[in-house]
């Protein structure tokens, strides 16, 4: 596996496994329909399409199997998704800790994400990678248009030398 910067080609394969990731996830058993599938998919394309300069991608050589974004730059990892078919094989905590890295070497203290909290699996995820929870409330999804439990986790991270 590698992880490399993203390329503004490859947008709408990156969105298509954010969205297959998605659609395999405890987020779209709490939706209960309330998305249109087809529209998520596109806002997931449009994502990539448009933020592709701070996504980092995992391969294995030869195809994407997951990605992750620090949409604005700084300290918090607005995306983390690795195709389902490929969860499980250390791929999310790969990319994980280079979107840390990024964060340390732009010299800044902590990491910080958030998760839907009634995503079990990611919840035990970023505790594993050593998130602690900071924050826990209801916040408005623009992407899904309504308000979803969220947990706020923080990573206190080691200066870059």
């Amino acid at each position: 596996m590698i992880i490399r910067a993203a390329k503004a080609e490859e947008a709408k394969t990156l969105g298509k496994i954010g969205f297959s990731s998605w659609r395999n996830s405890e987020f779209a058993v709490h939706d209960a329909g309330r998305t249109d599938p087809a529209i998520l998919q596109r806002d997931f394309e449009e994502f990539c399409a448009g933020y592709w300069g701070t996504i980092l991608v995992a391969t294995d050589f030869a195809r994407p199997l997951g990605w992750g974004a620090r949409e604005f730059g700084d300290e918090i990892i607005s995306d983390l998704w690795v195709a389902h078919g490929a969860q499980g094989q250390g791929i999310g905590a790969a990319l994980l800790a280079a979107l840390e890295a990024a964060i340390a070497l732009d010299g800044l203290d902590y990491a910080e994400l958030e998760t839907y909290a009634g995503n079990a699996g990611a919840v035990r995820f970023y505790q594993r990678q050593g998130y602690d929870p900071v924050w826990r409330g209801m916040k408005f999804s623009a992407s899904l248009n309504y308000e979803l439990d969220k947990i706020r986790f923080r990573k206190p991270l080691l200066k870059a030398a």
